[in-house]
């Protein structure tokens, strides 16, 4: 080999990439995730202490409501419940599913 050759075998091996650590890889998603799962238990925690605070504050009004008129609690309850079946539905549309795992991901990035 020349001496043009043997410099430029040397700098193309000077800059070769550093070798793998897939344990210390692993280790660094282990820890991305558990900050992710972290914020995600938060975020989840304070929107059901929100939503239980509203419950807690509306429980007179609620109460009151439920003993006057149960007739139509019977028909909010089977309309609720048809709701949630039409949308079990609703949501094998690919549109639907889209537009749920984009307000997913703004809940939970």
């Amino acid at each position: 080999m020349s001496d043009l050759e043997t410099r430029l075998t040397v700098a193309l091996h000077a800059d070769a990439l550093p070798a793998r650590d897939a344990v210390f890889r692993i280790e660094v998603l282990v820890r991305f995730e558990r900050a992710r799962f972290r914020r995600q238990v938060r975020r989840t925690v304070a929107v059901a202490a929100l939503f239980a605070v509203l419950a807690a504050a509306n429980a007179p009004v609620i109460d009151a409501w439920m003993t006057a008129d149960g007739q139509r609690l019977w028909a909010v309850a089977l309309a609720a419940a048809a709701a949630l079946c039409v949308m079990s539905g609703v949501m094998i549309e690919p549109r639907f599913r889209t537009l749920a795992r984009a307000i997913g991901r703004s809940l939970y990035p």
